[in-house]
């Protein structure tokens, strides 16, 4: 009997474990992280940086726990300009855990002591992404959705709008061919 149960255990254990790597790969592939310092040459938008780094040469980083508008939407532009004014000529440090469907490394940035995702939500140029919540470090679950909510009740940024449509909602009406209506 007793050695039933382990086996059913094991199973279960085993078929959790699988699921949890099946829902990992589907949001992205995950590796050893690894953490670089460098120099931001670009930013294509608000949550994307290309980094120039000693160690890995040039790194393609996408912001982890914080989501911009995406690219045509209200506030794009801003929320790209306030990236860029947060890592222009600064010393710049990446935190990488995984690597995402378009190839780029998911990380946690700093510039300084500051954590450049959560100064992009408090600025109101980013949703918290809590999608991605067990991704993030306690203080960043933590700070994350505080500075969200103080950005709303601030009224600024994106906030500034009534009601603004999320970037992951965006992305959906674009995958169902409903683009135009990304606002």
């Amino acid at each position: 009997m007793l050695s039933i149960s382990r086996t059913i255990i094991r199973q279960f254990a085993l078929a959790l474990l699988m699921t949890g790597i099946q829902a990992a790969h589907a949001e992205g592939r995950f590796h050893r992280p690894f953490e670089v310092t460098g120099s931001v040459l670009k930013n294509p938008d608000g949550d994307t940086l290309k980094l120039m780094t000693d160690e890995r040469g040039l790194i393609n980083i996408r912001l982890s726990g914080a989501d911009t508008p995406e690219t045509g939407q209200a506030y794009w532009r801003s929320a790209r300009n306030y990236l860029r004014s947060l890592v222009a000529g600064q010393k710049t440090t990446a935190w990488c855990y995984k690597e995402d469907r378009f190839y780029r490394q998911v990380c946690h940035v700093r510039v300084g002591n500051r954590d450049v995702g959560q100064a992009m939500i408090e600025a109101g140029y980013a949703w918290y992404a809590f999608q991605f919540s067990p991704e993030l470090t306690r203080e960043q679950r933590l700070g994350y959705p505080e500075a969200e909510r103080q950005a709303k009740a601030g009224r600024i940024g994106i906030w500034q709008e009534p009601n603004p449509m999320a970037p992951w909602e965006c992305r959906r009406l674009k995958r169902t061919g409903k683009g135009q209506l990304c606002r």
